[in-house]
Formats: structure tokens, sequence, C-alpha cells
């Protein structure tokens, strides 16, 4: 298997919590509550798994509201709920905590004292010789150990200190602000200074050693012990980080720490310290290693997922559709534009039919991990390519820098995403957005070829009128030789006497011979 064909694995596969695992039901969000802030304090037996914690959180909401519902799992006891300094008498409902507002006030300070075993989001697995302790938030698990509420449109800065043992070591979402040593414990806090929502925030308690890199924020790798000598192959980082940059704006966070975690998934995009899968730091059989295209993805998320939030989880493919082609990018800017074009082929080469035909908004949905599939991601990533296409570089990468400004304090849905390319363009998507976004319809590539003049031929059939005059390209391959071919080209004489086998590059097409 290639090095591409290793990364359109693992980015299918790269974010999301492991379903079959546990689960929580945190209830949805309150209609004109906000989340501010918040800042908690954990202290972890990471034997054990056993946390005390105390959150307090900042919130504005309607001054007509009487009660607030927060998310926690209910396997966890709560001690102690307070309002504006003054105790109250709580309920739980399943994973939902309930606290009473007096009324007439816009926003409230809410601070909830907890304990137990989390039975959900809080995990301790083997890796390179030691135990890890760690948080997996993805969709509502953050609630296993954090009230808050637990939906991707309400995003929220973070201050949280993390007490275990001295001996361990703590990564966590956000810049580390304080390192201290008390009484045999150690007590290490991060600040998210800017809004991320809450399935992205995490911690990872464990023996790690902490490898610095100079960028454009300052960059660390924590590895687990044993693989300390493992950072170089994240060395591109920084450059990873500016090309982003170039295209979308500054980077939103004050840092990066990319942290190793013995997980099942390949990564996960945690607000400023995505998690990366252990198994993926060593090489493969050919001696290639995919770690780094896991982190160029989870990297793309500190901009669209993170900073810019899906309104809601049918919007998820604005997040991951996002990432998934615009990793493609940040290989073509690094290592040149055939780079971009074999991870476009094979972004759009590793769907399925029904994946490919399946809408990219679902109409409804009952549980966020029933979007996760190859259809937000790679038909996701070929409707961003095709839109750039359509567009052009200026029009499509001016519109993403500006979605980040506008958007940097309030949620981002699909129409949103669309009327906004609109605005920049000057022209109406709605036959696009119709057709891939909310239709289930794919092209037909017919291809034909000619033996006796070695001539292939091909034509575009059922597109909704979609691709007329956008300049895309088919991957045309004979024997051992193969070509990028414009598609508004028709005909392509290769040199060979046997029929070329063709696919789009980055566009989604049921080919026909």
């Amino acid at each position: 298997m290639t090095r591409s064909a290793v990364a359109a694995v693992l980015i299918l596969a790269g974010c999301g919590g492991p379903a079959d695992r546990d689960s929580v039901d945190a209830p949805g969000p309150q209609p004109g509550v906000d989340v501010r802030e918040v800042r908690a304090e954990v202290l972890l037996n990471p034997e054990t798994r056993q946390i005390g914690a105390t959150a307090t959180l900042d919130v504005a909401h309607p001054d007509t509201l009487r009660t607030l519902v927060l998310g926690l799992d209910d396997a966890l006891d709560v001690v102690t709920a307070r309002v504006d300094g003054e105790a109250v008498l709580f309920w739980r409902d399943g994973d939902a905590l309930s606290v009473p507002l007096d009324g007439g006030a816009d926003s409230s300070r809410v601070e909830v004292v907890y304990r137990g075993v989390p039975a959900a989001g809080l995990y301790a697995d083997e890796a390179a010789g030691q135990q890890v302790v760690y948080t997996d938030g993805w969709p509502d698990r953050t609630a296993g150990w954090l009230p808050a509420v637990h939906d991707p449109s309400d995003p929220a800065r973070l201050d949280l200190t993390v007490v275990v043992p001295q001996a361990f070591e703590v990564v966590a979402s956000g810049r580390a602000v304080g390192d201290s040593l008390a009484g045999g414990q150690r007590h290490a806090r991060f600040v998210l200074d800017e809004p991320a929502p809450a399935y992205t925030w995490a911690f990872a308690v464990g023996d790690f050693t902490i490898a610095e890199q100079a960028g454009p924020v300052p960059i660390r790798h924590a590895l687990l012990a044993a693989d300390a000598g493992l950072a170089a192959r994240l060395g591109r980082t920084p450059a990873a980080m500016e090309a982003l940059a170039a295209m979308l704006g500054p980077y939103p966070y004050a840092s990066y720490t990319t942290v190793e975690v013995p997980m099942d998934y390949a990564g996960m995009e945690n607000a400023a310290a995505p998690f990366l899968r252990a198994s993926l730091y060593g090489a493969d059989a050919e001696g290639r290693t995919p770690i780094e295209e896991v982190n160029v993805h989870e990297l793309v998320h500190q901009w669209w997922g993170n900073a810019v939030v899906p309104a809601s989880w049918r919007d998820l493919w604005l997040s991951e559709g996002a990432a998934t082609y615009l990793t493609t990018e940040v290989y073509q800017r690094l290592d040149g534009w055939d780079a971009g074009r074999r991870f476009r082929t094979l972004m759009s080469r590793e769907i399925g039919p029904q994946d490919a035909a399946r809408r990219l908004v679902p109409a409804t949905l009952d549980d966020p991990a029933d979007v996760l599939s190859p259809t937000v991601y790679q038909k996701g990533g070929a409707v961003f390519h095709l839109l750039r296409l359509t567009l052009g570089d200026a029009v499509f990468f001016g519109a993403l820098r500006q979605i980040q400004v506008d958007f940097a304090d309030r949620p981002l849905s699909t129409a949103d995403f669309r009327q906004a390319l609109e605005a920049a363009s000057g022209r109406d998507l709605g036959p696009l957005f119709d057709y891939w976004v909310d239709g289930e319809g794919v092209p037909t590539l017919r291809t034909r070829w000619d033996a006796p003049t070695r001539t292939l031929s091909w034509s575009v059939e059922d597109d909704g009128g979609t691709l007329a005059g956008v300049g895309f390209e088919l991957y045309v391959r004979q024997g051992d030789r193969a070509w990028f071919v414009p598609a508004t080209d028709g005909v392509f004489s290769p040199p060979g006497d046997d029929r070329p086998t063709v696919e789009p590059s980055g566009l989604l097409m049921t080919v026909e011979r």
C-alpha cells in the first residue's frame, strides 16, 4: 500500500470515538444558552480512574430561563451545585443535570462539585510498555468527566487543572500555563484562550517526553517515553501550519501539541492538542509512517471544526470534508502539484457507490455516530474540490479566510456556507448544492476506447449541469504508466495498445465503459 493509500484509510477513521465501547446520552442545547467559559479542577487517581472535580461555568442565557440543563454522566455523583455562589437543589435524569436559575438575569455562574469513576469518556490503555489514561470526547463523551453543553454549536473557552501523582506527566487542550508539585501531587494547568466545542476538550496522563519545535506558535510533541526518538516523524508540523495559515488565516490557538495515545482510531482533533494513535508512529513494511498525514488532518481541524464549528451534527461534512480536502492541498504545497493530485485521486477512489450517493446533510439524524462514513469525509472533500474548481482559487480561498473571521463567534451551517461562497463569488450555487449536497445522484463518466487509433474518449452524463466547463482532471493508467489529463480535452491518445483505466481525480463519478 502506498503512503497516500495508507493516509486515506486513516483519515476516514481519523475522527470519531469508539462507538461500541460506551456511550453517553447528553441532552441537546437549549435555545439561547451560551456557555462562555468552563474552569475545572480534576483530581485523578490514574490507577482506578476515580475523579473528584469542581467545574465552574460562565453561562449567558435568556433572562426568562428557569432551568439550565447540562450533560454529565450519571455514573458520577454530584455533591453540590451552586448558582452565583448559592447552593441550589439540582436534579438528575439520566445523563442530564438540571440546575434551577432564579430568573431575571441574563447570565449565571454555575458551580458543580462531583466525583466517581466515569463510565464513559475516560480510558486507560497500554502502549509502549506503559499505561496511559486519556479522555475521548466525541461526540458527547466529555460529559463522562465534565459538565457542559455537549453540542458543536456551543464552543467555549476552557481553563483546566488536572491533579495527579507527581510521577505522572499531563498534557491537555490549550497552552500549558502552570506545572507545580505539592504534597506528592502534580498540578498541571492548561488554558484554551479561544473557544472550541466540548468534544475537543481532552487530557492525557502518562510518562511523556516532550519535544519542542519552533513555529508560528509554540509546538510540542508529547511522546510516550519509549518512543521519544520519533518526534522527527512530525518534523514538518511548522511547515504544514504555515501552509494552512496562508490558506485560511492565522492559526487560531496559542499553542499546538500532538499527543501519542493508544486509542482505537487514527486521530482526534482535540483543541490545540490533537491525540494521535500510538501504533501509527511506527513504520510499515515499506518503511513509511502514516502519522504525519493524520497529524495534518487534525491540524486542519483546528481551523475547520474547532475555531469554526458546525451548527449541528448534520453539518459535520463542513468539518470532515474540509479536513480531508485541505490535507491534500497541504501536501500539494509542501511536496508539489503531483503530490496533491495523487492525494485527491485517492480521496475520490476510497468511497463506494452507496456512500457517494448519500446526502451530505441528512434529513434527520438520531445519533451523531450515524453520520460518520465516507460520505462526510471523501464526498465532502470532493465537494470542496468542486467548489474550488468552480469558483477559482482566489475566490475559494478568499471565502474560506473570510468565513474564519465572520464565524469566529457563531456556528456555521451548510446554508451559511453556501451564502458565504455566493457572496464572495457573485454566483448562484443553488444547482451545485442541490445536486451534490442535498441530492443523491452521482454522475456517470462514460469512456470509449478505439483500439486501431489508440484513442481514448469520454463524456460526463447525469451531472445536473454542474460540471460543464469545470476543469477537473482524469487519472489515466496504461500498464505501468499514468497521466493526469484535463477532462475538458475529451480525448487522449496513450502510446500502448491496451485499453487504459480511467478515474476522476478529486471528484465522484461512476465510470462505465
